[in-house]
């Protein structure tokens, strides 16, 4: 009977521990999300260098749309190839109807204190399955993404801010790696000698250049444009 027992008590004392992790997993991201709610819409450019191995891109530039909750618009070819949830990240992408949250312990990142929150995705459905966010709890902001872009790589977002408007904290730089999958080569492309992203990781860094935060954007700019839900078109 002790052998039992002993383990359904064990079980029972470990419940209120992890609703307690479930919850407090929740309120993290509840408190990014109030963050990213004062922001109705902005525009920003968008300079980005690529460091891959054996090709050569040139440096690329971009304009970026953002319209609550999760409109995004980014008006360049090249962009094409870059992993949309980092390049257009907001929290919104994180439904906690969708995604069971666990908080994974702490962990430094740019000197400071980072609380780790584990995504699982509930649904195979959801274009963005896994990931692991780091999140600056006094500020309420992301500092890094480890996470799936959905291109059979791994990939890790770090992200800089900037107080726009002395009001909204929003990226002023993103660097991405990942693994670089030979496939993301375009016409147009070189190759080059492997003197570039040695270890075979794919270098993307982004700067955030100019925002203009809440001052309307019509809906007109995001129709017939690719779907930028998380979720991924059904076949």
């Amino acid at each position: 009977m002790s052998r039992i027992i002993l383990p359904l008590l064990i079980s029972l004392l470990m419940l209120p521990a992890f609703g307690h992790a479930q919850q407090d997993a929740g309120a993290i991201l509840d408190a990014v999300k109030a963050q990213y709610d004062k922001v109705n819409d902005y525009k920003v450019r968008i300079n980005a260098v690529i460091k891959m191995k054996g090709l050569s891109v040139p440096p690329m530039d971009a304009t970026m749309y953002f319209k609550k909750p999760d409109k995004i618009q980014v008006e360049s070819d090249g962009f094409a190839m870059l992993p949309r949830d980092a390049v257009g990240f907001h929290p919104a992408m994180f439904n906690k109807d969708e995604y069971d949250l666990v908080v994974q312990g702490t962990e430094r990142v740019q000197n400071i204190e980072c609380t780790k929150v584990k995504l699982l995705a509930r649904s195979d459905t959801l274009r963005l399955q896994r990931a692991m966010i780091y999140v600056d709890t006094k500020r309420a902001i992301i500092l890094r993404m480890d996470f799936d872009p959905g291109t059979g790589a791994s990939a890790t977002a770090d992200f800089s801010y900037g107080l726009v408007d002395n009001k909204y904290f929003l990226p002023s730089r993103i660097d991405i790696e990942m693994d670089s999958p030979m496939r993301w080569q375009r016409p147009g492309q070189k190759v080059k000698p492997d003197d570039n992203a040695g270890d075979g990781k794919a270098r993307i860094s982004m700067k955030y250049i100019g925002y203009v935060v809440n001052k309307g954007i019509p809906d007109s700019v995001f129709e017939n444009k690719a779907p930028t839900s998380p979720r991924r078109d059904k076949k």
